[in-house]
C-alpha cells in the first residue's frame, strides 16, 4: 500500500479520475476539475522522467529528453494556436463527452510540460562551466586499520520522513493554487495558457523548490561508513575548525575531525540493508535488532570537488552479507558494474529470510 501511494502513477490516474465526472458532464473548465488536471500532469511529468531515468546510459537518457520536451515545443507551437479550431472540429465528429475528454488531456499537458522542461533546464545549468556535478567523482572505499571505510554527506531521515515531506509540498503547491484561484479567479480565467504555466512554475513550484532545498541542505551532515569483518559501522563527523562550515574534512587526513556519533551493528543482527549509489535516491537503509538508521545521499549537499553519490559495495562486503544470512531481494544478482536486473546501476537491497521489513 505504501508503494502504492508513493507512485507518481497512481496519482497521476487518481487526480485524473477525480476530473472526470465534471469533465464527462462538459463542466471541464470549472476550477475543482482545473486544479485536478493540472496536479494530474504534474504526476505524469514525474512518470515521464522516472522512465528517463532508468535508461541506462546517461547520453541516450539525454537525448531522449531532449526529444521529449522537443516534441512538447513542436505540439505546443503547431497545435496550441489552433485549439480552438481543433475543438471545432472534434464537435462536428465525436459526441460531446469525448471532446471534453480530449480537452482534459490537453489541459493536463500543460503541466506535464512543465515538469519536462524545468528539469532539462535544471540539466542545461548543471552543464554550465563548473557545474556539472556529474562529472564530478564520486566518495571512494579508502582502506585502513579497521577495514574499508568512505566519507560522504547524508541527511539522516527516514524514507518514509522524506515521502511526506515531499507530499507536504505538493500539498502546498497545490494550496497556494487553491487559494490563487479562489481569490483572483476573473484574473486566472483570462490568462493564456503560456502564462497560466509561467506563473505555476516561477510563482508557485520554483519557491517552494528552493525552500525544500534549503532544508535538506541544512541538514547536512558528514558521515563515515566502515565495514570491518561481519560489521558495519557508521560514524557522525564534525566540519574542519579551520575551514570554511560548509567544508568537512577529507576521510584521507583524519586531522581535525571529532566523532561525534557512532553507531556500529554486526552483519548477524541486520534485518535489511539498502545501498543505492547515485541520484536522488541514493541512500543507505539500515534495519536491526539493534536499531534502525537511514541516510539520504541523493538529496545532501555533497563534500567539496565531490558529488552525492556512494562508492559500490564490493564483492567481498555482499559475499560477507550473504554468508550472514542476508540475500540480495528485488533487484537480482548484480554484476561487476552493480547493475541490477531492473536495470538500475549500484542499487542493492539484501534482506535477511524471515525478517520483516514492513515498518515505516
Amino acid at each position: 500500500m505504501r508503494r502504492l501511494f508513493g507512485s507518481p502513477l497512481f496519482w497521476a490516474i487518481a487526480c485524473f479520475g477525480f476530473a472526470l465526472p465534471w469533465v464527462l458532464a462538459g463542466n471541464a473548465a470549472d476550477f475543482f476539475p482545473v486544479v485536478c488536471l493540472l496536479v494530474s500532469g504534474f504526476f505524469a511529468g514525474l512518470v515521464a522522467m522516472r522512465l528517463l531515468a532508468r535508461i541506462p546510459s546517461r547520453r541516450a537518457g539525454l537525448a531522449a529528453h531532449i526529444g521529449l520536451a522537443g516534441a512538447l515545443a513542436l505540439y505546443g507551437v503547431l497545435f496550441v494556436p489552433r485549439i480552438g479550431e481543433a475543438m471545432a472540429w472534434l464537435r462536428s465528429v465525436l459526441p460531446d463527452p469525448l471532446v471534453s475528454l480530449a480537452w482534459a488531456l490537453w489541459f493536463t499537458s500543460i503541466t506535464l510540460t512543465a515538469v519536462v522542461w524545468l528539469t532539462l533546464l535544471g540539466r542545461a545549468v548543471a552543464a554550465l562551466p563548473g557545474g556539472r556535478a556529474s562529472d564530478l567523482p564520486a566518495p571512494v572505499w579508502v582502506g585502513s586499520e579497521d577495514g574499508a571505510q568512505t566519507e560522504f554527506t547524508a541527511v539522516e531521515m527516514s524514507r518514509h520522513a522524506y515521502l511526506v515531506a515531499v507530499a507536504a509540498c505538493a500539498a502546498a503547491v497545490l494550496g497556494a493554487a487553491v487559494a490563487i484561484f479562489i481569490a483572483a479567479e476573473p484574473v486566472v480565467s483570462r490568462l493564456s495558457p503560456k502564462l497560466l504555466l509561467l506563473a505555476f512554475g516561477v510563482l508557485l513550484m520554483l519557491p517552494v523548490y528552493l525552500a525544500a532545498r534549503a532544508y535538506f541542505r541544512a541538514r547536512t551532515r558528514a558521515w563515515r561508513v566502515t565495514f570491518t569483518e561481519g560489521r558495519m559501522r557508521i560514524a557522525e563527523l564534525q566540519p574542519t575548525r579551520e575551514g570554511a562550515a560548509r567544508d568537512w574534512l577529507p576521510v584521507e587526513t583524519d586531522q581535525g575531525a571529532d566523532r561525534v556519533a557512532e553507531w556500529t551493528v554486526a552483519f548477524a543482527d541486520i534485518d535489511s540493508l539498502v545501498w543505492c549509489e547515485a541520484g536522488e535516491a541514493a541512500r543507505i537503509e539500515v534495519r536491526s535488532r539493534r536499531g534502525d538508521r537511514t541516510l539520504l545521499v541523493g538529496v545532501a549537499k555533497p563534500l567539496a570537488g565531490k558529488r552525492a553519490a556512494l562508492p559500490g559495495l564490493s564483492r567481498r562486503v555482499r559475499a560477507e552479507l550473504g554468508d550472514a544470512g542476508l540475500g540480495e531481494a528485488g533487484v537480482g544478482q548484480a554484476g561487476l558494474r552493480g547493475r541490477s536486473a531492473k536495470g538500475r546501476p549500484g542499487q542493492w537491497r539484501f534482506v535477511r529470510a524471515g525478517a520483516s521489513d514492513s515498518r515505516p
